[in-house]
């Protein structure tokens, strides 16, 4: 499942669209009328208040998530309660999840900073 269907999330959607049979999103969440109950590059759009019920009833193990961070734990918790035990979360903030949950952080922020850093020691050492 993918939950925020906002620029970040709908390029996720994109790229997953049809890529790889063994993994694949088959629901996304978002609090947005207007992408609710639509078809987003091939994913149906739930509300976020059926998120628990339809990751229940759907068998959804994973997910990943591209809220803002004031709503990123509200998100957590209630995949978690939908029985979610994977959660990829690109939200900045640090996610609060018993440990039967595994949470995998990405910060593009501190990913984009240290390949900078790598490439100017590359730099430099060429320059010798």
């Amino acid at each position: 499942a993918l939950v925020g269907v906002g620029n970040l999330g709908k390029a996720i959607l994109s790229f997953f669209s049809g890529r790889r049979p063994n993994l694949q999103i088959v629901a996304a969440f978002d609090s947005d009328p207007y992408k609710v109950n639509r078809v987003i590059h091939g994913c149906r759009c739930y509300s976020m208040e059926n998120l628990h019920e339809v990751a229940r009833s759907q068998g959804i193990r994973l997910a990943i998530i591209t809220v803002p961070a004031q709503a990123a734990q509200a998100v957590a918790d209630a995949l978690v309660k939908g029985g979610v035990r994977g959660i990829l979360n690109f939200a900045p903030v640090r996610l609060r999840v018993g440990p039967h949950v595994h949470v995998e952080d990405i910060d593009m922020t501190v990913s984009l900073e240290k390949v900078a850093y790598f490439a100017r020691q590359s730099g430099k050492r060429k320059d010798k």
